[in-house]
């Protein structure tokens, strides 16, 4: 029998994800971004950045709609900043604001259509929304933008079982698991999952290896 799920909205991931961490950083000058949140260079002067920097510690502290006011105030001065738009779209979507953060999200994806943050934040903010094919469709093109996020991984996995795609969601648990070993919530996901695929032995594995990496 499939226990009561311990899968969230999303607002608990990992802090990898943009309204832990905010999402990928402008640059100063010639300083490049990381490449792994961003595929374009978002060159803006330091008064900007400032800006820019106070939304991302909003974001990170809860204050989601501090947070989106500030972002707000930095695309009033420069519209098509990919890192102000993924973050008004993040700090939308933390508030429920579910159709003002899609349509923020989709326009950073416009801008950036190959920026793996934009399509984390995307298919989180379409997780928390309920819409789990959709989220599915964003989070695979995150995972295959960076293969080393643990928040992507787990997000997808858990998006396909709400999906009952019980395979599929496995191997990204697994993926998550591999990436941090100690995912408690990853192996309560991947134990929901072998309760449905019918192998209850397997379920009482991830179940227990739940409980034991949460009591760590």
């Amino acid at each position: 029998m499939v226990r009561n799920s311990k899968e969230t909205d999303g607002d608990d991931l990992p802090p990898e994800t943009g309204q832990d961490a905010g999402p990928a950083r402008a640059t100063r000058g010639p300083r490049r971004a990381p490449a792994r949140a961003a595929v374009v260079d978002e060159p803006v002067d330091d008064a900007l950045l400032a800006r820019l920097d106070r939304a991302d510690e909003l974001a990170a502290a809860g204050s989601a709609a501090e947070a989106a006011e500030a972002y707000s105030a930095v695309i009033a001065v420069s519209p098509d900043l990919v890192r102000a738009v993924t973050g008004l779209g993040a700090a939308l979507a933390a508030q429920r604001k579910f159709d003002a953060a899609e349509k923020e999200l989709r326009r950073a994806q416009r801008l950036a259509p190959d920026s793996f943050e934009v399509h984390l934040q995307l298919g989180t903010a379409l997780y928390k929304r309920g819409v789990y094919a959709a989220a599915v469709t964003a989070l695979r093109r995150a995972v295959e933008l960076d293969g080393s996020s643990v928040a992507a991984y787990l997000i997808l996995g858990e998006a396909l079982n709400q999906m009952a795609e019980s395979d599929a969601a496995i191997e990204a648990l697994e993926e998550a698991v591999r990436l941090q070993p100690e995912n408690t919530r990853a192996y309560y996901a991947m134990g929901i999952a072998y309760d449905r695929k019918g192998n209850p032995e397997r379920a009482a594995e991830m179940y227990r290896l739940s409980r034991e990496t949460s009591n760590r």
